[in-house]
């Protein structure tokens, strides 16, 4: 994964096309940078998101397009990742007799600086530059949510995991994915037997498994993969399907300017298509959406 070998500022800054007195200013008032507030997760609990402004946040796109954005993640993974989806992860797990997921707990809070400074190290920053990079890219002793480079650096993180688990993987005739800080293993019966071992992996490399996201679905029971069921083809669950139904009939009655003009609806619609074309049509016409 070596890319660079660069261990001063000066050297850094040639490469992000910056002066190295822009670096260090930057390094000092950083702080002062950022915005934070609280959004509500789907669970009801609160995410903290810190979100940063000015020439911060011009700094952290950089990191992300001119180091990040060269390093090519292994085919396990799949957020964060261009031509990547939930769609194409749970595609990997369609049809299959047993599907097991684990999800991290707290996952972006758990990258620690020191886990961020052995990803630039990886990358082959040393010294001055290596630090630097770390204390513009994480905040509060935590990797960030809300950092234009903190998706990219959550995914290298997890590289030795996502070695050993997909090497578990192949060894055994499973199938493994990953999106963002969801797990997901797929394959025969035998895939029961693994599920100890892949927590104890995950633990190993410094992450805690969220015990209460733990899941063994078999294929009598409605298996689901990044919210998307995977039974026998990728489909919405049957309580999203009558959801969206019921907006659409709703929309088809109302004045064709209104219909057209509903985003939300059309987000929900354009989901719906995107996951299963035949009901996607469907519904696009219950909705009478031009």
């Amino acid at each position: 994964m070596r890319l660079f070998d660069i261990t001063s500022i000066e050297e850094l800054a040639k490469l992000l096309l910056m002066q190295p007195h822009e670096l260090q200013e930057l390094r000092k008032c950083r702080g002062a940078m950022y915005r934070s507030h609280q959004m509500r997760k789907s669970n009801g609990t609160l995410r903290t998101l810190h979100v940063p402004h000015g020439e911060l946040k011009l700094l952290q796109q950089k990191i992300n397009r001119q180091i990040l954005g060269k390093v090519v993640l292994l085919r396990c993974v799949h957020g964060g990742v261009k031509g990547r989806s939930v769609i194409t992860n749970a595609q990997r797990h369609v049809g299959k007799a047993f599907v097991f997921s684990v999800d991290i707990k707290d996952f972006f809070p758990s990258v620690r600086p020191e886990m961020v400074l052995s990803v630039f190290e990886a990358l082959g920053f040393r010294g001055d530059a290596a630090n630097l990079l770390v204390q513009v890219t994480t905040w509060d002793g935590q990797l960030p949510q809300g950092v234009p480079t903190s998706s990219a650096i959550a995914n290298l993180s997890m590289t030795r995991v996502d070695i050993r688990l997909e090497g578990l993987a192949l060894r055994h005739g499973l199938d493994y994915t990953r999106y963002v800080d969801d797990l997901t293993f797929s394959g025969p019966e035998r895939l029961q037997k693994f599920r100890k071992l892949i927590q104890r992996i995950v633990e190993e490399e410094g992450f805690i498994v969220n015990p209460d996201k733990m899941f063994t679905m078999h294929s009598g029971m409605r298996q689901v993969v990044t919210k998307i069921v995977v039974n026998t083809k990728l489909n919405l669950a049957r309580e999203d399907r009558k959801e969206i139904r019921r907006s659409a009939l709703q929309n088809a009655g109302l004045p064709r300017q209104v219909r057209d003009n509903d985003y939300a609806l059309r987000g929900r619609l354009s989901w719906a298509y995107s996951v299963n074309r035949t009901l996607g049509i469907k519904i696009r016409n219950l909705a009478r959406v031009s």
